[in-house]
C-alpha cells in the first residue's frame, strides 16, 4: 500500500461546501472522484481517498506497473481549480539496479517505491 497525499490552501481559511476532488493515472484514467457538498465519493477498485480539509490522500492498496508515472490531483471549487502533479516511481539503488525487494516475515517480496517531485497548475476564471 501507498499513499499520495496531495495538500491543497482552499480551506486553509475554513472549510469550502462546494469542492470537487479527483485523482488521474499516469494513462489519465479516472481513479477517484469526491465531491463534497453532495458527499459523493467513488473510486476505481483497488484505490481509496482520505479527505481532511487541505489534503485528499490517493491510497492505493497494491501497486501495479501501470501505477508508475505522474499522478494527477485536481481541486475545484466556484471558478477556480488546481492541478497538482506527483510521480510515483520504483525507487533504484546506488547500483543503478531495481531492487530485488525485501522478504517480509510472511516470505512475500516488497518492492520499494519513491514519490517524487511534485508541480502545481492553477487556474483562476473571472
Amino acid at each position: 500500500m501507498i499513499k499520495m497525499p496531495c495538500q491543497y490552501e482552499y480551506e486553509t481559511h475554513g472549510s469550502i461546501q462546494q469542492l470537487s476532488l479527483q485523482w488521474r493515472s499516469p494513462r489519465n484514467q479516472l481513479l477517484c472522484h469526491l465531491i463534497k457538498h453532495k458527499k459523493y465519493s467513488n473510486c476505481t477498485a483497488g484505490y481509496s481517498v482520505h479527505y481532511n480539509p487541505g489534503n485528499i490522500t490517493l491510497i492505493i492498496a497494491e501497486v501495479r506497473r501501470e501505477d508508475f508515472g505522474r499522478h494527477v490531483c485536481s481541486v475545484s471549487k466556484l471558478h477556480e481549480f488546481s492541478d497538482f502533479s506527483i510521480k510515483l516511481s520504483q525507487k533504484e539503488d546506488l547500483s543503478g539496479e531495481l531492487p530485488k525487494g525485501k522478504v517480509d516475515q510472511s516470505g512475500s517480496a516488497k518492492d520499494h517505491f519513491i514519490l517524487l517531485g511534485c508541480s502545481l497548475f492553477v487556474s483562476i476564471f473571472g
